[in-house]
């Protein structure tokens, strides 16, 4: 566990500048996302300067998204520690708001500028999955978004003093002695695995599914989806509801994955419209 993974001591003074873990891998994976994508786009004779503007509009909704999802998600918490909502450096950003953030704010640039959705959302795709799972290093780092106890030999352990250790300390399974939380699932490691593996696989079938624009972005987002409602079974830090149990990104993903699903079908009715008839005729 590393939340701080750089210090800069300033020359000539006594003052040391803190680099938190999950500052640093928000920031690297937006500038590689950003760089990736929009070098995949000019390749794909897309507009440069589109491109770019989209990646911004883009990222104030994702800020936008991802700490609205954070309020909603614990209010009081955000009522008593208001200035908590501009410290991005900390943490607290919701996957999913950031993510339905992100694509709104693409979304609405593209509209208005006319251009076509499904070219840039299935060259940028690849990209964001790829950002995604470098945050969910930082997280690693940072101690959050951790798993629940198990016995399993990759089971990790984190020092006095973080998220884990603190919840198992006031459930007493610790004592206060202890120098560590007890073995929890990786989960964020799970979680990045994940991401990095639909990252290299939307790049694999890019050819492929060049041919149904739009499709790789839906892909790419159902299997996010998919494997995050599976993943967060693991989690203990999020907060369950009735019914059933789930947490509520597990509620979301159904959301998402029923538009996703729906979209799909939208995608695949229009392109069998747009499709000549190619009825042959024999004598």
């Amino acid at each position: 566990m590393h939340p701080v993974l750089f210090v800069i001591p300033l020359p000539f003074t006594e003052t040391k500048i803190l680099i938190d873990s999950v500052f640093f891998s928000i920031t690297f994976a937006l500038v590689l996302g950003i760089y990736l994508g929009t070098r995949a786009a000019q390749k794909e004779g897309l507009p440069v300067e589109t491109a770019l503007n989209m990646t911004f509009f883009g990222l104030i909704g994702v800020i936008l998204g991802a700490r609205l999802y954070a309020f909603f998600e614990n209010p009081s918490f955000y009522f008593n520690h208001p200035f908590r909502l501009i410290k991005l450096w900390e943490g607290s950003l919701g996957t999913y708001g950031g993510a339905i953030g992100g694509v709104l704010g693409s979304l609405g640039y593209l509209v208005l500028k006319r251009q076509p959705l499904s070219h840039y959302f299935d060259v940028y795709a690849p990209y964001a999955f790829l950002g995604i799972g470098i945050i969910r290093v930082g997280d690693f780092l940072n101690g959050t978004a951790f798993g629940k106890t198990t016995g399993l030999p990759w089971g990790v352990s984190f020092p006095k003093g973080s998220f884990a250790y603190n919840r198992h300390l006031s459930h007493g399974w610790i004592g206060p002695d202890a120098a560590s939380s007890m073995p929890v699932h990786p989960t964020q490691l799970y979680s990045a695995i994940s991401c990095f593996l639909i990252f290299f696989l939307l790049l694999a079938l890019a050819s492929r599914l060049k041919k149904s624009p739009g499709s790789r972005f839906l892909l790419g987002a159902g299997l996010y989806a998919g494997s995050r409602f599976l993943l967060d079974f693991l989690r203990d830090d999020l907060q369950r509801h009735s019914p059933w149990n789930l947490a509520s990104t597990q509620w979301v993903g159904i959301a998402v994955l029923g538009s996703l699903l729906l979209a799909w079908y939208c995608l695949d009715l229009a392109r069998t419209r747009n499709e000549p008839s190619g009825a042959s005729t024999r004598e």
